[in-house]
């Protein structure tokens, strides 16, 4: 597949499908002059709870949860490292619901692609009563998305 270079933003939830998207987007940039923005969004709404029965200051477990994610996705990079190069390559942690933060950090980024899995982490019954994450972003971005399957 030919390069695209620009901007890409690459959903990361460390599933197969977040796999193999990111691995196509670095196909796209790579050697064409292209940059990569990685991010991962944690769900917060219970945070406060989880702190709580963790007997953990909320904003300390915040700060171990945003390490713990940018470490993985570190190790993910390091073992998709093929010897070609990487691009350069920007780790993102977000909080809030990912749809929304995946759209929101696009415009503030000022990317040129959006590039997603299609079968992400969430229940078959939270993606048959809401739609998937991919899909709520596929209906509100104005940026264009690339769908990438798990297999």
């Amino acid at each position: 597949m030919g390069g695209l270079g620009g901007r890409i933003l690459v959903g990361v939830d460390f599933s197969p499908a977040a796999r193999r998207a990111l691995h196509q987007a670095r196909s796209l940039v790579r050697g064409q002059g292209g940059r990569l923005f990685l991010l991962h969004v944690i769900d917060g709404t219970a945070i406060g709870e989880i702190a709580r029965l963790a007997n953990l200051p909320e904003g300390d477990l915040r700060e171990r949860l945003g390490h713990e994610r940018r470490t993985r996705i570190e190790a993910l990079l390091a073992d998709l490292d093929d010897g070609a190069g990487d691009p350069p390559t920007q780790v993102l942690v977000a909080w809030g619901r990912p749809f929304e933060e995946i759209v929101r950090k696009a415009e503030d980024l000022s990317v040129d692609l959006i590039v997603l899995g299609t079968s992400g982490q969430s229940a078959d019954i939270e993606r048959a009563l809401f739609g998937s994450t991919a899909e709520k972003v596929l209906r509100s971005s104005s940026r264009p998305v690339l769908c990438v399957p798990a297999d």
